[in-house]
């Protein structure tokens, strides 16, 4: 469809109208990922995913550095939660083909997380440290449009996990 028409159709429709009462939307369940950008991180997974539980410690590490205070929340060994870092990740690439299949786990797993103190920027750095550590990783197969579907992916994952 041409822009000046999408303009048309845009500016044609009327607003909204608002109410002075302001409530609070659910997050969305869905991804909003397309099949390529789900191809994309499933394929980046299975390169990494023969040594998970060392790409797994990678990122912790670079977690506690980029933000040391995030250290404590976390109990035990890195070695614990590196295991269940990489158990949650290989469940979140079957539930890519489930448009709703990881959200209920993910929104017990922000309330237990807001239990412990984990607030929404520690997921963007969580975020920013998964991303990292792929990037180091996957080297040359980490291009841009794979970064972009894992963005896409964790920004889901922030909205939902954080409420």
């Amino acid at each position: 469809m041409p822009a000046a028409a999408i303009q048309t159709i845009q500016t044609s429709v009327p607003a909204p109208k608002t109410t002075s009462r302001r409530t609070r939307s659910a997050p969305s369940t869905e991804t909003q990922l397309t099949a390529e950008q789900k191809r994309l991180i499933r394929l980046s997974f299975s390169r990494v995913e023969p040594a998970l539980d060392l790409v797994a410690q990678l990122f912790f590490l670079k977690l506690f550095r980029l933000d040391p205070s995030v250290r404590k929340k976390f109990s035990g060994p890195i070695e614990v939660q590196a295991r269940k870092f990489a158990a949650g990740a290989k469940l979140a690439m079957i539930s890519l083909g489930h448009e709703d299949g990881l959200a209920p786990t993910l929104k017990l797993l922000g309330a237990r997380h807001r239990q412990i103190g984990i607030r929404s920027r520690h997921y963007r750095t969580m975020s920013r440290a998964l991303v990292w550590t792929l990037e180091r990783s996957l080297e040359k197969n980490f291009d841009r449009d794979t970064k972009d579907a894992w963005n896409t992916l964790l920004a889901y994952f922030t909205k939902v996990m954080a409420g």
